[in-house]
């Protein structure tokens, strides 16, 4: 009898040990409360979205080596791999008037790939500097001529979720290196559909208008981009 309860107490002893391992799991990296996006590493930085937005979800995506800038030998493989987040300002038949995205992203440790990026004129937020610039293009096009990447698969992950996009977008985007040894970046993107936001199509936008209105309403649009998020830490 006593040999039975000394077998069924050293079970359970093992038992309990083998379940504090199991719960010793890894620390969350990332994670999303009342709009604030908290990164513990690559880089440690907590960035503060603007309440006109609604957290929809994360995705994790990778990128392949695809383009001249790549050696032939690395040409078709996976070279990267990230996170984005993504925040939507829609109105009630989930029409989205404008896209807010976070994105962790870094080179495979296997490859010697870094960000080349130069920083020279770049500004701080926080403590990093962001090189920043913006883009006005079709959706459609943009998923033709790289049908598996970021946006492409940001677009499917809106549609799963029965988000709907206009064809035309502009886009203000800051990136900034995310680790000293230049293998991780962090990239911050602010949307807004293009129809919406200016009343104009791509088209009547990139050839119908003067140069100094489309300096006047780039420079506007900016300066909502900026608005649209804060960084607390990091």
């Amino acid at each position: 009898m006593h040999k039975f309860l000394l077998v069924i107490t050293v079970l359970l002893l093992v038992s309990c040990q083998t379940t504090k391992k199991e719960s010793k799991e890894k620390p969350e990296v990332r994670w999303v409360k009342d709009n604030v996006i908290t990164s513990n590493e690559l880089p440690k930085v907590e960035i503060k979205v603007d309440k006109v937005f609604d957290f929809a979800g994360k995705f994790d995506f990778e990128i392949t080596a695809n383009s001249n800038e790549y050696s032939e030998e690395i040409q078709g493989k996976v070279i990267a791999s990230g996170e984005r987040y993504v925040f939507v300002s829609t109105d009630k038949e989930h029409d989205v008037s404008k896209l807010f995205i976070i994105q962790f992203e870094g080179f495979l440790p296997e490859n010697d790939l870094i960000y080349n990026y130069k920083f020279d004129n770049a500004d701080f937020i926080g403590e990093n500097k962001y090189r920043h610039n913006t883009w006005y293009y079709d959706t459609k096009e943009s998923i033709k001529e790289n049908p598996k990447g970021e946006w492409a698969k940001t677009i499917s992950f809106l549609k799963a979720k029965d988000f709907h996009l206009e064809d035309h977008v502009m886009m203000s985007r800051y990136v900034g290196l995310a680790s000293e040894d230049r293998k991780n970046e962090i990239i911050i993107f602010y949307h807004e559909m293009l129809k919406k936001a200016t009343g104009y199509s791509l088209d009547e936008w990139q050839n119908h208008q003067g140069p100094q209105k489309i300096i006047l309403m780039d420079s506007l649009f900016i300066e909502r981009s900026r608005k649209s998020f804060s960084i607390t830490k990091g």
